[in-house]
C-alpha cells in the first residue's frame, strides 16, 4: 500500500461545551485534513460494519486484527474476504495485550486504534500506542450499562430504549469519554437478532457522522458522570435456564433476550433438555395455570404457563436437533398437553 501524505498538525479535545466556541485547529489554520492511519481490532458484525463506512470515507485502514475461528464464539464474522479486497493486511489472534501483537499493532503507527466487539480488555500499554485516540463502541447507554452483554441485558430487564455508545478507551471497562451515542428503541417484538441488527446500523452512523471529525483535527470527548454509572455482568450459556414462576413478560423477555446468535434460553421436559428460541409477545390476561405446564397446543405455537398467565412458544429445539415449530414438542417427541417442563428451582437443587 502506498505511503499516505503525512501532515504535522494539533489535533484539540472538543466537549460538548467547547465545540460550538473553539473550532478545530485544523480549520482555524487552514490545514487540510488528511486521513487517519487505522488499525482496527474486531471480530463480529458491528465492527466489520464499521470498517465498510471507514473504506467508503476513504479512510487509511492499516491493518486488521481478529480471533481465529472459534464455534463458541456467538457473533464471530469472517473478515477475511473483506481484507483481501482491500489489501488490508489481516491478523488473527487471541489477544492484543500479547507481546508480538503489540508490536505489531506499534509497527503500523496508527493514529486512531479501534477495538470494537472484542469483549476483552486492552491494556495500558496497548492503548497507549496510537498517536490521537483508541476508540471503542458498546451497546448501552453509558454509563448505564457498563460490563457484559448489554444486548441480552436490555431485553431481559424489559428496556424500552438504549442506545449504541462510541468512546475513548481506558483500561477500567466502558469508561472513556463519549464521542458520541445514537439512541435505539427497542420494540415489544424484538429480539436478540433484531435488536443487534439495530445496534450494527448505529454503528454505522456513528462511524459516519464522527470519523470525519478526528480527520478535520477533533477528538471529541465528552466526560462520563461515574455517579450515574451501572454494572451489568457477564452471563454464561447455562444461565439461560427458565424460570416458569416468573409473569409471562419476564419469561417471554428472558427467551427474546437469550435467543440467536446467543446460545438461546432453555428448560427440561421429561429431562430432556428444550431449547426455546422464540415466543409470542404475551397479553396483559391472567390464566389459572400452573408454572411450567404445557396448557394448549394452538398450531405452531405451544401455551406455557407462567405465574398467572400464559407464554406462548413459538420456536424450540430438543437436544442438539434441529430447531422446530413449538407446537410440533407435542407431536414428535411423545411429550402431551398437561406434561410439565421442570421447575428451575428443582433443577438447580439437583446441581448441588
Amino acid at each position: 500500500m502506498a505511503e499516505p501524505k503525512r501532515h504535522d498538525f494539533a489535533f484539540t479535545s472538543s466537549s460538548d461545551a467547547s465545540e460550538k466556541s473553539s473550532p478545530p485547529i485544523f480549520k482555524r489554520f487552514g490545514v487540510v485534513a488528511v486521513d487517519m492511519r487505522i488499525v482496527f481490532v474486531t471480530h463480529n458484525d458491528l465492527g466489520r460494519a464499521c470498517l465498510e463506512e471507514l473504506d467508503a470515507l476513504d479512510a487509511d485502514l492499516r491493518g486488521i486484527f481478529t480471533r481465529p475461528k472459534r464455534e463458541d464464539i456467538a457473533d464471530q464474522t469472517d473478515l477475511e474476504a473483506f481484507a483481501a479486497e482491500r489489501d488490508v493486511p489481516l491478523h488473527e489472534t487471541e489477544s492484543v495485550n500479547a507481546d508480538p501483537v503489540r508490536d505489531q499493532i506499534s509497527d503500523y503507527d496508527p493514529d486512531l486504534l479501534f477495538v470494537v466487539g472484542w469483549s476483552r480488555l486492552v491494556k495500558r500499554e496497548v492503548l497507549d500506542i496510537p498517536n490521537v485516540a483508541a476508540l471503542g463502541m458498546h451497546p448501552a447507554p453509558l454509563p448505564r450499562g457498563r460490563g457484559r452483554a448489554p444486548i441480552a441485558w436490555s431485553l431481559i430487564k424489559g428496556l424500552d430504549r438504549t442506545a449504541l455508545s462510541f468512546f475513548h478507551l481506558v483500561e477500567e471497562a466502558d469508561a472513556g469519554d463519549l464521542v458520541g451515542q445514537r439512541p435505539i428503541d427497542v420494540e415489544r417484538d424484538d429480539d436478540a437478532a433484531s435488536l443487534y441488527e439495530k445496534v450494527v446500523e448505529a454503528g454505522r452512523e456513528l462511524i459516519r457522522t464522527h470519523y470525519p471529525r478526528f480527520e478535520d483535527g477533533e477528538v471529541p470527548r465528552t466526560p462520563q458522570d461515574d455517579d450515574a454509572a451501572t454494572w451489568w455482568p457477564k452471563r454464561t450459556p447455562d444461565h439461560g435456564l427458565v424460570d416458569w414462576t416468573r409473569p409471562p413478560g419476564e419469561v417471554y423477555d428472558w427467551i427474546r433476550g437469550q435467543s440467536h446468535p446467543y446460545p438461546g434460553a432453555f428448560s427440561f421436559v421429561d429431562d430432556r433438555r428444550v431449547t426455546i428460541w422464540a415466543a409470542n409477545p404475551p397479553s396483559d390476561e391472567s390464566a389459572f395455570c400452573t408454572p411450567g405446564e404445557i396448557s394448549y397446543r394452538d398450531g405452531d405455537a405451544l401455551g406455557v404457563g407462567a405465574w398467572e398467565g400464559i407464554v406462548e412458544l413459538t420456536r424450540l429445539q430438543v437436544e442438539d436437533g434441529d430447531e422446530i415449530p413449538a407446537g410440533e414438542l407435542v407431536e414428535r417427541f411423545d411429550v402431551e398437553v398437561g406434561d410439565s417442563f421442570e421447575n428451575a428451582r428443582d433443577r438447580l437443587s439437583n446441581r448441588n
